[in-house]
């Protein structure tokens, strides 16, 4: 595990993590898609679908965060929701144009920096990207700056089990497979032993729901996924 692996909030100074990040996901676009697949053997399909079932976004003004090439917004489309797709790495984003998934308004930016005036969006949803910015304080309050009042940010991510047998097996997949299997395919070892890191340390689902109350949030539900692997997050305006 490098040294940017280990998830820690760094709100002041994060842009050398920032282009880690950034030129990393760059890097693993040709087969981002296919090991999302085998790695979650699908069922991160059924996760996005559930979340956008839960939100309930027909007619909504929806900002997708760290779309990657699209797979959210392709579902939250499909609802008849009004989408602006947003990603750093530009090059997700043209993958995701060339394969027909980003058929509406997209742009690279940065998610903690958001190119829009106050109170535009009914929702702001995030898939598996929260963990990828050091500066989540900074995000948390430009989400709320964006969202219209009682609007809502999803968020769903990859979460630590609770049971302790479950979570055992769960490291050893984090620890061994998913670094193994991401480098095979991919050819980029450091890439997914980055993602298996991130995902190990991140915030443990309490601390989470506790700062993003902190950052001005007035309800925070959530959902657990699969055995508690995946968690979505409800957060209120």
């Amino acid at each position: 595990m490098n040294n940017y692996s280990r998830y820690e909030i760094n709100n002041s100074n994060p842009s050398d993590k920032k282009q880690y990040i950034r030129s990393m996901f760059d890097a693993i676009v040709p087969t981002y898609d296919l090991l999302n697949r085998i790695l979650s053997i699908g069922i991160d399909n059924f996760w996005r679908r559930d979340l956008v079932k839960i939100a309930g976004l027909k007619n909504k003004i929806v900002l997708d965060l760290c779309c990657g090439t699209g797979d959210l917004t392709r579902q939250i489309i499909k609802s008849n929701g009004k989408v602006i797709s947003l990603d750093f790495s530009f090059n997700m984003l043209k993958k995701g144009k060339d394969r027909g998934w980003l058929t509406g308004e997209n742009l690279s930016a940065d998610a903690c920096a958001l190119p829009f005036k106050n109170s535009v969006f009914d929702f702001l949803t995030i898939a598996f990207g929260i963990r990828n910015i050091p500066d989540i304080d900074i995000f948390l309050a430009e989400s709320l700056r964006v969202l219209k009042p009682d609007g809502k940010l999803l968020i769903l991510e990859l979460t630590r089990p609770d049971n302790i047998l479950v979570r055992f097996f769960y490291n050893l997949y984090l620890g061994k497979i998913l670094p193994f299997i991401g480098g095979i395919i991919s050819g980029k070892d450091e890439a997914y032993s980055y993602l298996a890191g991130s995902i190990s340390t991140f915030l443990e689902r309490e601390m989470l729901i506790q700062r993003i109350k902190n950052s001005g949030f007035t309800e925070v539900s959530y959902k657990k996924k699969t055995f508690g692997i995946a968690t979505i997050y409800i957060c209120k305006k």
